[in-house]
């Protein structure tokens, strides 16, 4: 796919002061992506201040780089980087508060809004570290082996280590490059998808306890007491919808996880032929065909019966 990567090229080169930012509740590949291209920059000489609301997720803490996320915003840069945000209020953070529009908008996800001056977006992509990884080149950006690093971090949580349909040629070709400049795989994979805390173990007990299962379709919840009873710190699923969908009898998955203000966060995963970002669109959410999200205000009780019944329809729908 044909990107704008030399008018992007010519805005970093443009700028002294530049702000990263992705989208709120970071996964991997947005931690990935944003400190990778934090690094990448710095070593070329520019200043360059990535930001997260509510900091660095600690599961991620041990990536390079992962000291230099700020949870605040500067007052003004002279060029504004969305990685791994599919509209630009996904990072959360006020639009007024930020220090200008968005200059580039580097994603992988098929509803992205393409809501910047550049928008190098393609919905091939397994990882928005694989966009990326293509454009440290043409941008004259060396690959160290810290960018390696959160390159290859991206692209493994991802793809759940390589599993999931999107996963193709490139993505494997990628992961050897990115071995070669010494990425530690094995260390990646067992921090990053395998291990998890014990506070989060508990938290999935309490979503596990509640699971149920109709016709295809697998679903629970997780509350905001479920959290303040184990003492569960993020307002994630701590990747629980993940393993919902390993499930042998479940087509298609719903996860609703309670947030403060009367809010629900779900996460839909599917297996081929259903269409989770379809779903989530309906709900100003977006996402991936077999991946998708969506935030919405009302009661738990109340979203859970809206999301269902329109999970419900989309699964009758032919592939």
């Amino acid at each position: 796919m044909s990107l704008p990567f030399e008018a992007a090229r010519a805005a970093i080169d443009r700028a002294d002061r530049i702000v990263v930012l992705s989208h709120e509740r970071p996964d991997g590949d947005a931690v990935g992506s944003l400190l990778a291209l934090t690094l990448a920059l710095r070593r070329s000489g520019k200043a360059v201040h990535p930001a997260l609301l509510g900091g660095l997720p600690n599961r991620y803490a041990f990536l390079p780089g992962a000291d230099l996320v700020e949870k605040s915003l500067p007052e003004a840069c002279d060029l504004l980087i969305m990685v791994d945000c599919a509209a630009h209020d996904r990072t959360g953070f006020a639009e007024e508060a930020l220090p200008r529009r968005p200059d580039l908008n580097i994603d992988h996800h098929p509803t992205n809004t393409a809501f910047a001056a550049i928008n190098l977006v393609d919905p091939q992509a397994a990882a928005t570290t694989e966009i990326l990884y293509q454009a440290l080149a043409p941008w004259s950006l060396e690959l160290t082996t810290e960018v390696a690093t959160n390159l290859l971090a991206g692209l493994l949580t991802d793809t759940i280590g390589f599993r999931t349909s999107s996963t193709r040629a490139f993505s494997m070709r990628m992961a050897a490059d990115l071995l070669e400049r010494g990425a530690p795989l094995m260390e990646l994979y067992d921090r990053a998808i395998s291990r998890m805390s014990l506070v989060a173990a508990r938290y999935w007990g309490r979503g596990l306890a509640r699971l149920a299962h109709e016709d295809g379709l697998v679903w629970t919840s997780l509350t905001l007491e479920d959290r303040k009873a184990v003492g569960y710190s993020g307002a994630d699923d701590a990747d629980l919808v993940n393993v919902l969908m390993t499930i042998d009898e479940a087509r298609a998955v719903v996860l609703l996880v309670e947030q403060p203000g009367g809010k629900v966060k779900i996460s839909w995963r599917a297996e081929p032929g259903i269409d989770v970002s379809a779903i989530a669109t309906q709900f100003d959410g977006g996402g991936h065909k077999p991946a998708a999200g969506a935030m919405l205000t009302g009661s738990l009780a109340e979203v859970e019966e809206k999301v269902l019944a329109a999970t419900r329809e989309a699964m009758k729908q032919p592939a």
